[in-house]
C-alpha cells in the first residue's frame, strides 16, 4: 500500500473546515535519546478546505522543495502564495475531484504561474480524482494534520570541510516544520529557513551533529548522528509522531501503487533505518 494515500473518504460539500478520521496510536516504550518514543499523534485532520481548480505535470526531477524526484506518484506543485516561501514544502494537501474522489499528495515544487487556488498535480493523483482527457478540474482540498507518514525522518545534512554553512533538507515529517535547531556547547540554536527549503547554519563544524526538528502541531523529535558532508538523503529510525493505524474501510477510490524508494542511498541515523520506530 503506498501510505502516501488517503484511504478514507473526505466530503467535498463548501464549507466543510475539517475532516476527522478516527485512528489508534501506537504507543511506544522509551528508552534512551535514539530511541526515545515521538510524541503522540493527534487524529488526523484535514484543514482550511477550500475550492478551487487542478492541472496536472509529471516531474522525475528535484523540485523547488529539494528532497530529490518524487518517491511516490501522489505529489503537487503549488503556486507562491500557498507555497509561503517554502514552508509548505514535505506537507501533504488532500484533494477531493468531480467524481467525489479524494487522494493525498506531497506538496514538493513551486508552480510559479499557478494563482491561490489552482494546483498541479501529479498526472496519477489527477486520474485518480478525475478525466486526465479535461486538463484542468474544479477540485475542493485543505492541508492534511498528522497524516499518515511514508516512514521515519530522512536528512541530507551537507556542512564541514569545504562548506560556508551547514545546510539541512528534511523530509517524511507530515506536518510542516516550525523550528529545526542545532546543538552546540551553548544551546540550540535555530537554524534559518530558506524559500528553496534548506535551513541553514554556522560553518566551521566537524563531525556528526544533533538537530531538534519540530513541527506546527507541536511534535518534537532529536536526530543525533547526523553526519556532515553527504550529498544523499540518510534514513533515519526515527518517527516525526507515532503513526496512524490503517482506515478500517479503505475507499475504493485510491489504487495501491509500488512502495516508496529511496531518492538516494542511504544510511542509518541514530538508529536503524526501518519503516517502523526503532526497537530498543
Amino acid at each position: 500500500m503506498d501510505r502516501r494515500h488517503l484511504r478514507w473518504m473526505i466530503p467535498a460539500a463548501g464549507g466543510v473546515l475539517a475532516v476527522v478520521v478516527s485512528i489508534v496510536l501506537v504507543a511506544q516504550d522509551s528508552g534512551n535519546a535514539a530511541c526515545a518514543a515521538p510524541p503522540a499523534a493527534r487524529e488526523p485532520v484535514v484543514e482550511n478546505v477550500r475550492a478551487g481548480s487542478a492541472s496536472y505535470y509529471s516531474t522525475n526531477r528535484n523540485g523547488m522543495c529539494n528532497l530529490g524526484a518524487p518517491s511516490s506518484d501522489g505529489y503537487a506543485a503549488i503556486g507562491p502564495a500557498e507555497w509561503a516561501g517554502g514552508a509548505a514544502c514535505g506537507s501533504y494537501l488532500a484533494v477531493t475531484g468531480p467524481n467525489g474522489r479524494t487522494t493525498m499528495v506531497q506538496v514538493v515544487d513551486q508552480c510559479p504561474s499557478c494563482p491561490a487556488g489552482k494546483i498541479d498535480l501529479s498526472r496519477a493523483a489527477f486520474g485518480r480524482i478525475g478525466d486526465v482527457g479535461a486538463g484542468i478540474i474544479k477540485i475542493t482540498y485543505g492541508a492534511v494534520r498528522d497524516p499518515e507518514l511514508p516512514g521515519p525522518l530522512k536528512v541530507r545534512a551537507k556542512g564541514g570541510t569545504g562548506y560556508s554553512s551547514l545546510s539541512v533538507v528534511l523530509d517524511n515529517h507530515g506536518n510542516r516544520l516550525s523550528t529545526v535547531e542545532l546543538q552546540t556547547p551553548a544551546g540550540w540554536t535555530p537554524l534559518k529557513h530558506n524559500t528553496d527549503n534548506t535551513w541553514t547554519g554556522p560553518s566551521g563544524l566537524t563531525g556528526p551533529v544533533t538537530l531538534r526538528v519540530t513541527d506546527t502541531a507541536g511534535h518534537q523529535v532529536t536526530l543525533p548522528g547526523v553526519a556532515l558532508g553527504a550529498s544523499a538523503f540518510q534514513q533515519t529510525g526515527t518517527l516525526m509522531y507515532s503513526p496512524a493505524a490503517a482506515s478500517p474501510s479503505p475507499s475504493p477510490s485510491v489504487s495501491p501503487s509500488d512502495p516508496a524508494s529511496p531518492s538516494a542511498a542511504t544510511s542509518p541515523v541514530g538508529a536503524a533505518a526501518t519503516g517502523a520506530p526503532p526497537v530498543c
